[in-house]
């Protein structure tokens, strides 16, 4: 069987034959309902926002809470191309371990294209591969946070209540948020070439992130709909040009439209109606693919080519910006 693709072309056209009612439902289903009424809408959007903090959440607090969250970052895996700092190879490895090899390395600000990459639930074991398809073949520098460095932080085992998942989700997001909030101990890191990747898991806190730093996003293996995973699956992106790249196994066990987990949801297994808004979205579903969509031969070459065809997406819009006419 071939590999279906659904690119924007034709991500735009289920969008013009779509339904108000289902477009209606799908934007209910991001609401979220608090089982207890606050008595004014200030009460109600502070307890909504204590519960889950969708796509902002502040790392200094997370590391008042988790002891030993600041590793995340300190001992994050990190690859670096070859040539940076004259490297005759491509440097795989930790933060900190880069900065024992590379003599002041917090000092570099020859710049490169960055992608900051959000693990799943498990181990590191995707991540070499992730790190040497970006560092190794595509030159970039690859920043990817050690989420399980903590032992506070929880683990688990699907199916778990909500309340543990979204807690999790929240740990997710002040990753994001440290290493945003570092960036100047990352003079090498191309600001405006930076791009936010996340599997699984991590593909859910790569979709929800509010801000604004990252050019675009790759969601590989989770599908931007309400599920046992979450309630609230909405993209926190608010710039309809951002560059979004979903990537996700049609026989996904967690996510996928017959997965067992969500029977009792209306999903269709990608993240297609989530994006209808951006311009630049494509949606990757892959027969016979589960989720592991890593297996699948198609994705070394989708993610590469994203990121080769957004690289300068940022730059080129800022130009544009400054040759237009003020008003």
């Amino acid at each position: 069987m071939k590999q279906q693709l659904l690119p924007a072309a034709l991500l735009a056209t289920i969008a013009v034959a779509m339904t108000t009612i289902t477009a209606t439902t799908a934007m209910a289903k991001d609401v979220a309902q608090p089982t207890a009424q606050p008595s004014t809408k200030a009460e109600a959007i502070k307890s909504n926002q204590k519960v889950y903090n969708l796509g902002l959440v502040d790392s200094k607090k997370m590391s008042v809470i988790y002891p030993g969250f600041v590793d995340s970052f300190d001992k994050a895996f990190i690859g670096l191309p070859k040539g940076f700092a004259d490297l005759s190879e491509p440097f795989y490895g930790t933060l900190k371990q880069a900065k024992e090899k590379i003599a002041n390395l917090e000092e570099i600000n020859t710049t490169y294209p960055t992608v900051l990459y959000m693990q799943g639930s498990g181990s590191f074991s995707k991540g070499p591969t992730f790190r040497q398809w970006i560092t190794g073949d595509a030159g970039w520098v690859f920043f990817a946070p050690n989420t399980h460095v903590s032992s506070k932080r929880s683990k688990y085992s699907s199916p778990v209540p909500k309340k543990i998942y979204e807690e999790i989700h929240k740990y997710r997001q002040a990753e994001i948020d440290q290493f945003v909030k570092r960036l100047d101990e990352l003079p090498f890191v191309d600001r405006d070439r930076m791009f936010l990747m996340g599997n699984s898991e991590g593909a859910l806190a790569a979709a929800r992130y509010a801000g604004r730093e990252f050019v675009g996003r790759l969601v590989l293996s989770w599908t931007c709909e309400p599920g046992y995973y979450t309630d609230f699956p909405k993209v926190g992106s608010k710039y309809k040009t951002d560059p979004f790249l979903n990537i996700v196994g049609r026989d996904d066990v967690y996510f996928g439209k017959d997965s067992p987990y969500n029977n009792q949801y209306r999903n269709k297994g990608h993240c297609g109606d989530a994006l209808l808004r951006y311009q630049h979205a494509k949606v990757v579903l892959l027969p016979n693919t589960g989720h592991n969509v890593m297996k699948n031969p198609f994705t070394k070459d989708e993610v590469i080519s994203f990121l080769d065809m957004f690289k300068d997406h940022r730059v080129n819009l800022k130009k544009q910006n400054e040759q237009e006419p003020k008003k």
